[in-house]
């Protein structure tokens, strides 16, 4: 009898599946088990996480933004500095300084550019 000796744990029965129904059962469980581990991580995360990424886009967004305004609110010459022009240009002295700096585009639209120094 059970209740007769020392305190004992009864045996654990281990069901397996036997059919295909039951396998996809179990792998259906397993699923659902590890997607509500993933959301019990992320649910007291779920609103920063939103934030941040309306931050990231919105960063993103005004980088393109300021990018393609600069380049089309940019006057012609707005490259050129002339050194001789400038109205501080007697208050110190330049001795060795170019007298004008030419920056232009390499090609039409590119953003890469061209400096040219001339005395």
């Amino acid at each position: 009898m059970l209740f007769d000796g020392a305190p004992a744990e009864l045996p654990t029965a281990m069901l397996l599946p036997g059919s295909c129904h039951a396998r996809h059962r179990l792998i259906g469980g397993h699923l659902r088990h590890w997607l509500d581990d993933r959301w019990a991580w992320l649910r007291p995360r779920t609103v920063p996480m939103i934030a941040a990424f309306v931050g990231m886009l919105a960063v993103l967004g005004s980088t393109r933004y300021l990018s393609t305004f600069a380049m089309s609110s940019a006057p012609r010459n707005a490259g050129i500095y002339d050194d001789r022009a400038a109205p501080h240009a007697g208050a110190r002295s330049h001795a060795g300084a170019p007298g004008r700096i030419h920056v232009v585009p390499v090609r039409p639209g590119d953003h890469n550019v061209a400096i040219t120094l001339e005395p």
